[in-house]
């Protein structure tokens, strides 16, 4: 089991189908529901989700927001291109968590995408959404130097640990100790939330159960991880800690993670 003291505490709260979808087809994306709202909302409505997303804010008072990459960028779209970078790279593969960021007055919260790759590429920053939080991106030593220096030069901070993927329990040491985060939430179902319980990174689970069956073999699922590995790997097994009727006969369901 990772050790609390070591990381932050890490809070999963998503809307899902009672089959466990968390979209309606693959390559979705965040901005789907913004693309085609009446079928979104019958996963769950934006009144729904806000209300949902406030009483997880107020029980476990998160100081990061998490995303994965696949949230925000689609696996088949075109990144977008950067300037060729043919300086020396080598100052680019260190941590960059510039003094202004860290210790600006007006932040109180971060909002953190995991981006192995590099793709997410748009210089989001998160203050024009939220003034009171500022982006960081967790990546790895194998991504291309163009990216770093469009982040750079954007002063977006980033942190790096791991090769091809992120290498989830050292980044997030680090997050503890070099960005003081002490509880992180993540709406991201799907691949980052099944490398995180099968890291043993994942530590309760908030799940609004909509009563709507999605199918499809290809559509993003709760969990994605590799598959069980018996006996060297387990299922994960979780205690119920509480149990809400929620409005449009939904459910909340509260977990705790045993490991």
């Amino acid at each position: 089991m990772s050790n609390l003291l070591d990381r932050p505490k890490v809070v999963l709260y998503v809307c899902a189908s009672l089959d466990g979808r968390i979209t309606f087809g693959p390559n979705s994306t965040m901005f789907d529901a913004f693309r085609l709202p009446e079928l979104y909302q019958m996963l769950c409505t934006n009144e729904e989700w806000e209300s949902f997303s406030k009483a997880v804010f107020s029980i476990y008072k998160p100081d990061m927001f998490l995303e994965g990459s696949n949230m925000v960028i689609a696996e088949n779209e075109t990144l977008r291109e950067l300037p060729k970078f043919d300086e020396n790279v080598n100052n680019l593969f260190e941590d960059f968590l510039p003094a202004d960021i860290l210790n600006h007055k007006n932040r109180k919260t971060w909002t953190a995408i995991v981006d192995g790759r590099g793709r997410f590429r748009n210089g989001y920053t998160g203050v024009t959404d939220d003034p009171e939080t500022y982006m960081v991106h967790l990546t790895t030593e194998t991504v291309p130097p163009e990216y770093l220096a469009f982040l750079r030069s954007k002063n977006i901070p980033y942190i790096i640990e791991g090769q091809n993927k992120v290498n989830l329990p050292k980044v997030l040491q680090k997050v503890k100790t070099k960005l003081n985060v002490d509880t992180i939430v993540t709406s991201s179902g799907g691949r980052l939330s099944g490398a995180l319980i099968r890291s043993s990174l994942l530590d309760e689970v908030n799940l609004l159960v909509s009563p709507i069956v999605i199918g499809g073999n290809l559509t993003p699922k709760l969990f994605t991880s590799p598959e069980l590995n018996w006996p060297s790997t387990m299922p994960n097994r979780l205690t119920l800690l509480e149990i809400k009727n929620m409005k449009n006969d939904k459910i909340w369901l509260r977990y705790k993670v045993n490991y």
